[in-house]
């Protein structure tokens, strides 16, 4: 494309000066027009036709392939020509506005030599980010005229969420080295939590595990030994539905819950049980085979970091059909949802009790900020008085949600923005040492 340079408007202006000095010669406007007009045609054509092709301009952009929310980064572009003189070029690169990045550059390059141009990504927005075309103009050694073209060069960017709650897990982390520890040695001594078999004591049996009922049949002390435990296998399903997309402290419950299984496969790999995955809305998404690992991790991140809540509600009862299809043996299963009343009285609360009658299910989600801040403020008017019985109501409703799931036995954890996960992970470590 050819169009008009940065200085084309001084261009016209002397033309027209010319055309207005031909006019007051010759005393005609139609010969001073005629003659300005072609003068400024003259000009830009000559100026365009110096100007370099933009497709002769070698460019190349490295950028990183991945970051995390909140982060810096730095994207580089490098420009190399070939032509004989120095070339006046901008560019403009196809960058969200949620990588906050600088995305033009104008400069004069040199021949042959290589220039190096950076600007900084700080995104704050997570997702797969498609960055396609580059813009390449050349402005003309007059700066009449410039040519301009889009460049293809196609990469992707992946922003996966900030660990928000990184530093109270680590906490968690370490606590959980020790019940590891004690673990352990419960079954470097034939401990464990499943029943094997009866047999006489020895001195390196513990006294808690005598069985008083045999001992006083057979006259000898006898134990109960135990076979050690395989390990624990956690399958967290994701809500990616309507009910996800509200904000809490700034942050989508769905970003919360994100959060907390981060934290929770932390934990479980330090200590060396398995997490899964599954994501859903009306239907499911995305499922991650339990498994662990540092690369294990990663693919739980991998199947969140671009999810979007929809705006449909969620198909709870397929949720469910999926989990019983999927998970055959008894086991610890995390719903990461919210508890609306209605939704819970409707569709929800059902899918969570069939899922509970074959394993061990914990619910987790987030109380609304406000609503949370307004029931603990004093009202100083009716209004508030009003907007105070308001939220008492809707409070009262979300309990009422909580002891229905309960009494489908159901735990519970509904809890502020920011301690979803390390209270999901508290949660399961209580489990462990019980286990334990």
């Amino acid at each position: 494309m050819i169009g008009l340079g940065d200085r084309a408007a001084l261009g016209v202006a002397g033309s027209a000066a010319v055309s207005a000095g031909v006019a007051l010669i010759v005393d005609s406007w139609i010969v001073g027009v005629a003659v300005g007009l072609g003068t400024w045609l003259l000009l830009f054509g000559v100026d365009a036709l110096r100007t370099e092709s933009p497709g002769s301009i070698e460019i190349e952009r490295v950028m990183p392939g991945s970051m995390v929310t909140g982060t810096v980064s730095r994207c580089q572009w490098q420009l190399r020509h070939s032509a004989s003189s120095n070339l006046r070029v901008a560019i403009a690169d196809s960058f969200a506005p949620s990588l906050n990045a600088e995305r033009r550059v104008a400069a004069v390059l040199s021949p042959q030599d290589l220039h190096v141009f950076e600007t900084e990504l700080r995104p704050d927005r997570r997702g797969r980010f498609h960055i396609d075309t580059l813009t390449v103009r050349v402005t003309g050694p007059w700066r009449l005229a410039m040519k301009q073209n889009d460049r293809a060069l196609r990469a992707t960017l992946k922003v996966v969420p900030a660990f928000l709650t990184r530093r109270e897990i680590e906490l968690r982390r370490q606590r959980a080295s020790l019940l590891d520890v004690g673990s352990r040695s419960v079954r470097a001594f034939g401990g464990g939590t499943e029943f094997d078999q009866l047999r006489e004591y020895t001195p390196d049996d513990q006294f808690r595990h005598i069985d008083w009922a045999a001992t006083a049949r057979t006259g000898h002390s006898i134990v109960r030994t135990y076979r050690a435990e395989e390990h624990q296998i956690i399958h967290v399903v994701l809500d990616n539905g309507r009910l996800m997309a509200a904000t809490a402290d700034g942050i989508t419950r769905l970003e919360h819950a994100m959060d907390a299984v981060i934290g929770l496969a932390t934990v479980a790999d330090h200590i060396g049980d398995r997490v899964g995955l599954m994501t859903f809305d009306q239907v499911v998404h995305n499922v991650v085979a339990p498994s662990r690992g540092h690369r294990h991790i990663g693919r739980l991140i991998n199947a969140m970091y671009d999810l979007e809540p929809r705006l449909g509600e969620s198909d709870y009862g397929a949720m469910a059909a999926e989990v019983l299809a999927r998970v055959r043996k008894r086991s610890m299963v995390v719903v990461l949802t919210d508890l609306q009343p209605h939704v819970v009285e409707a569709s929800l609360g059902l899918a969570l009790r069939a899922i509970a009658s074959r394993h061990n299910v914990v619910v987790g989600a987030v109380t609304p900020t406000e609503v949370g801040r307004i029931a603990t403020t004093e009202p100083t008017t009716p209004a508030d008085a009003h907007l105070l019985s308001a939220v008492s109501l809707a409070m009262e409703a979300r309990r009422r949600a909580e002891r229905q799931l309960k009494a489908y036995g159901v735990k519970v954890l509904d809890v502020p923005a920011g301690e979803l996960g390390p209270r999901l992970v508290d949660d399961y470590l209580l489990s462990k040492s019980h286990r334990v």
